[in-house]
């Protein structure tokens, strides 16, 4: 690791969306979420060859922008004062969960693949945050899906432009053998690797690099075309006055961590294109 990278990693900005998540979690969610990893690694073999993730929105997503925009308000709390207590689940959370295992069935019956549909998960009687399922999700993105495919939208869905991302740092090998005890200790990477010998880990490291992302079409989405519909969608919300920052600050977080580990990616993409994405993210951030 380099002079440049440490001292980004050291800051703790890169991957703080994932270590801040993880942290936040009490006791029993880590012990539920431990739980739940536990069941997923029953399945053994050459996982990644056979599931699928399926990102999908569910408390945020183009729908809960929509749903505000047409109650005339900018926020749950007030969607929820003028419509009532549940409002946001009648009207953003159930409809995305319901049409979002619909698409997973749908992927279900055209490919030969196991999909995995988030929404299907629910925890309350554990009382899991939103934190919780995020950091479910990440291990078992890392873990087990040897691809994502994207709902329409996801590019207005917090989550959605976490996973995607997330799959990028693996794809782009942010995560090396090098440096994976360094990101562990500043930067999150906990419970990623459960007990296994320095083969097997390093053979999981190569399978999280093949991680590909899809549209729901089947197209495959690299990180240059995915951060520049992160980039339209945040900018839009900016231009409709909704609290676009969140979701802007998530994908500098994660973008700035990938350019700090991976040297060559403006290369990769011609330094003008990549810069202008990150300066309108940057733009968008401290606007």
């Amino acid at each position: 690791m380099n002079g440049n990278e440490r001292a980004i990693l050291s800051k703790g900005a890169p991957l703080d969306v994932v270590e801040q998540e993880y942290e936040k979690l009490t006791e029993e969610e880590l012990i539920g979420l431990n739980t739940v990893l536990g069941a997923f690694r029953t399945f053994r073999g050459d996982r990644r060859k056979h599931i699928a993730y399926v990102s999908m929105p569910i408390t945020t997503g183009k729908r809960y922008y929509e749903v505000l925009a047409d109650n005339k308000v900018n926020n749950p709390k007030e969607l929820m004062e003028k419509k009532g207590p549940d409002a946001l689940w009648k009207l953003v959370m159930q409809p995305n969960i319901k049409k979002g295992i619909a698409f997973a069935d749908r992927l279900g019956t055209k490919r030969d693949l196991l999909f995995i549909a988030p929404s299907v998960f629910e925890a309350k009687k554990w009382r899991w945050t939103q934190e919780a399922y995020m950091s479910l999700w990440y291990r078992v993105i890392a873990e087990m899906a040897g691809c994502l495919f994207m709902m329409d939208g996801w590019e207005y869905s917090t989550g959605g432009v976490k996973e995607f991302l997330f799959s990028m740092i693996l794809q782009w090998k942010s995560i090396r053998w090098h440096n994976v005890g360094e990101i562990a200790r500043n930067n999150g990477w906990k419970n990623f690797f459960p007990d296994m010998s320095y083969e097997r880990k390093k053979a999981e490291l190569k399978a999280m690099w093949n991680i590909r992302v899809f549209s729901a079409r089947g197209n495959e989405i690299d990180l240059y075309n995915g951060l520049a519909k992160i980039v339209w969608a945040i900018s839009e919300l900016k231009s409709a006055r909704f609290d676009y920052k969140p979701l802007a600050e998530v994908a500098e977080c994660f973008t700035n961590f990938l350019l700090a580990t991976t040297p060559s990616m403006s290369d990769a993409f011609g330094c003008d294109g990549f810069l202008e994405i990150r300066e309108s993210l940057s733009s968008l951030c401290y606007a």
